[in-house]
């Protein structure tokens, strides 16, 4: 697959990436709306979150509906938002523009499938199994064209490394304070990046995240708020792990 890949032209991969990408993007966007809520993700049609009409087929193609409606909805004028589109669509390009062909698909496919439970974790605190799961799928397709001098023995040790280094910080916080400090899916991510990365990134990953969350925790420190704020851990492992795998 590597060699097949390797003589396609850069703008094509980068038209293909950037296309996919807004397309998936537009997928975990309405995964990422109708799923907490209880609502189908494959059946019905899309409508907007303000008037209620339904969004015709032609209003749906991603960024490219978006412009041409000025970002409003067709029916009421009110505002539509493509974040989860752009990012997608940024994490293609991106990718095609900094890897080589078959490792650019192999690292949008990383990013993209950690954009939904970036997402969710962030505004639910909730990662759920079954993307848990697909993630861990890609792994084993496409891990090897990430970082191809990581031994699947080192893939094994990092998943069992990750779990089990969150899972015994999670019940030991528990032991001592008596309360929850940890979701139950943090582990099972960490434990899936294990995969990807093999045990050697780990550490880095853990440690990336760790920054991230210190300077999300610094801008938040001014909110006057009654309870202390609940920071997603996934949401900022996914970030440090896609960060580490472009590293160079």
């Amino acid at each position: 697959m590597e060699q097949g890949l390797s003589g396609l032209p850069l703008w094509f991969v980068l038209a293909c990436l950037a296309t996919l990408g807004a397309i998936w993007g537009s997928f975990a966007g309405a995964l990422c709306r109708r799923w907490p809520e209880g609502r189908s993700i494959t059946s019905g049609r899309s409508h907007c979150d303000s008037c209620g009409a339904q969004i015709a087929a032609f209003d749906l193609i991603p960024i490219l509906s978006f412009l041409a409606l000025k970002g409003k909805c067709r029916n009421c004028r009110s505002r539509f938002t493509v974040g989860t589109e752009f990012a997608g669509l940024c994490i293609g390009a991106f990718t095609a523009l900094w890897f080589p062909p078959a490792q650019a698909f192999a690292a949008a496919i990383f990013g993209w499938f950690l954009l939904p439970l970036a997402i969710l974790d962030y505004r639910h605190l909730w990662l759920p199994n079954a993307l848990l799961f697909l993630l861990l799928l890609g792994a084993a397709i496409f891990a090897p064209l990430l970082i191809s001098d990581i031994t699947w023995t080192d893939r094994l040790i990092g998943g069992i490394a990750g779990f089990a280094t969150l899972e015994a910080l999670r019940q030991l916080y528990h032991v001592i304070r008596r309360k929850e400090g940890m979701g139950a899916g943090d582990p099972k991510l960490l434990s899936v990046l294990g995969v990807w990365l093999g045990w050697q990134l780990l550490p880095l990953t853990v440690l990336v995240a760790s920054f991230v969350g210190l300077a999300v925790a610094l801008l938040s420190s001014h909110r006057n708020e009654s309870e202390p704020l609940e920071y997603p851990l996934g949401t900022f492992l996914a970030f440090a792990a896609f960060i580490v795998v472009c590293l160079p």
